[in-house]
């Protein structure tokens, strides 16, 4: 008995990763929320979260291993969309720091770094999902991963700032999701192109 107590001691404790992020999240909307966009700091985030500058640096930029089904897309997709009030504030605080960018030179860099890092994991799932047979062979995973970034943004902007009752939204915006998942997975192959005979070019 003691053996096993022991044994089970060592064993390493499951980390709920989704659930750091949001903390971290809360951390920084509270910062900018008594900063302001231009005053906020990764210090500032760092302390008001708990964490060190290197250990944040270290988490965020960690990559999901591995492939992900068809569904596991969906989900992170999901998971990016401000369905619920602490995502709503999230989402208000990028916009506001893409608006910046968008006048701000000094910014671009890093709207684009944040592009960039939504991009390459949507690239990674779209890529698993066509190895799995989940998505037609023929789609270019990168060129899909900015066509559904494109679409998140866009729901992004309609769900935190609109008036509209939040529940219908929520399916709205799922039902808009699914719409365009269901359209990947059925997409046809391009017809291969035709060349004129030799002497009608």
């Amino acid at each position: 008995m003691l053996v096993r107590q022991c044994y089970i001691g060592r064993v390493p404790k499951e980390v709920d990763h989704q659930a750091r992020r949001r903390e971290l999240a809360d951390a920084a909307c509270r910062v900018i929320g008594r900063q302001g966009l231009a005053g906020a700091t990764l210090a500032q985030v760092a302390e008001e979260s708990g964490w060190s500058i290197g250990s944040m640096r270290y988490y965020f930029r960690r990559r999901t291993a591995g492939g992900t089904s068809l569904a596991g897309l969906r989900a992170a997709a999901l998971e990016l969309l401000p369905l619920d009030t602490s995502r709503r504030e999230e989402s208000r605080v990028l916009l506001a720091f893409l608006a910046q960018a968008a006048v701000v030179p000094e910014l671009a860099a890093a709207a684009d770094d944040a592009a960039q890092r939504l991009q390459e994991p949507l690239t990674a799932r779209i890529a698993h999902a066509i190895q799995a047979g989940e998505l037609p062979a023929h789609l270019d995973p990168g060129h899909e991963a900015i066509r559904l970034q494109l679409l998140i943004y866009g729901l992004m902007v309609e769900l935190a700032t609109t008036t509209t009752t939040r529940r219908h939204l929520a399916k709205w915006a799922q039902a808009i999701l699914d719409e365009h998942i269901a359209a990947l997975a059925a997409a046809p192959a391009p017809a291969p192109e035709r060349h004129a005979p030799a002497g009608r070019r």
